[in-house]
């Protein structure tokens, strides 16, 4: 019994329609169908905070009707408001990229990005100094995503954005807000690798600068001093 009624309130909460069947179960039809309407703009409040530039991009109309899609599979899986926008655009970015405006996809995806790193948990503590032979420690609070269209930049009035293969690092800076930096390709595996942590720092530097046919001179080892500093933890060269 107890199993039915939290079925009940999930689809009362979620479904298109609640049904009457599920009202009856619950009780109180009336004060059902009020928490129903709390329950969805709260969560639509944090999604639409999440996803502006998406939602005024895609429109009000289209946007709301993905959400509705979304809450009509059964709404979140999270217990926490701020995954909730994450599990809403692992829905709709699919069905977004298959419209006709072929960068909204993009911008939902720079989106979530940006609003993973604001909150992001604290950074760990290093258990040594960085050291060559050692796995690197990397901040918790950065993402890195390939992107077919500029998204970071403002958008042109007549077309949007034109086709342009981006690799960004997005990361909270010192004022807790998420920043970008454009990286090329190398600099993206890089990142990419010390991420996963599943080798030293050696390691992941002398296969990825290999893949890339580049020579470790001094003007590569000057950029990857400046990239260990600004994204490893207690990183100095």
């Amino acid at each position: 019994m107890l199993a039915d009624r939290a079925k009940a309130m999930q689809r009362v909460c979620f479904d298109a329609e609640p049904s009457d069947a599920d009202l009856e179960l619950l009780g109180s039809r009336e004060r059902w169908l009020v928490y129903r309407e709390l329950v969805q703009n709260r969560l639509v409040e944090v999604i639409n905070v999440a996803l502006a530039r998406t939602k005024a991009a895609i429109g009000d109309e289209s946007f709301g009707r993905a959400v509705a899609e979304w809450l009509s599979t059964g709404g979140p899986k999270t217990r926490y408001l701020r995954h909730v926008p994450v599990e809403l655009a692992d829905f709709a970015i699919p069905i977004w990229r298959d419209k006709e405006v072929p960068w909204i996809a993009e911008l939902a995806r720079f989106e979530i990005a940006s609003w993973n790193v604001r909150h992001a948990p604290p950074d760990p503590e290093p258990e040594s100094e960085l050291a060559f032979d050692r796995r690197p420690v990397l901040s918790s609070a950065l993402e890195i995503i390939r992107l077919e269209y500029p998204v970071h930049k403002r958008p042109t009035p007549a077309a949007g954005y034109e086709p342009d293969s981006t690799f960004l690092c997005v990361y909270r800076d010192a004022d807790h807000r998420a920043s970008t930096k454009t990286l090329n390709a190398l600099a993206a595996d890089l990142l990419d690798a010390w991420k996963r942590a599943d080798e030293t720092v050696a390691e992941s530097v002398q296969r990825i600068a290999a893949k890339h046919q580049t020579e470790i001179g001094p003007a590569f080892i000057e950029k990857l001093s400046a990239i260990i500093a600004e994204f490893i933890i207690g990183g100095r060269l």
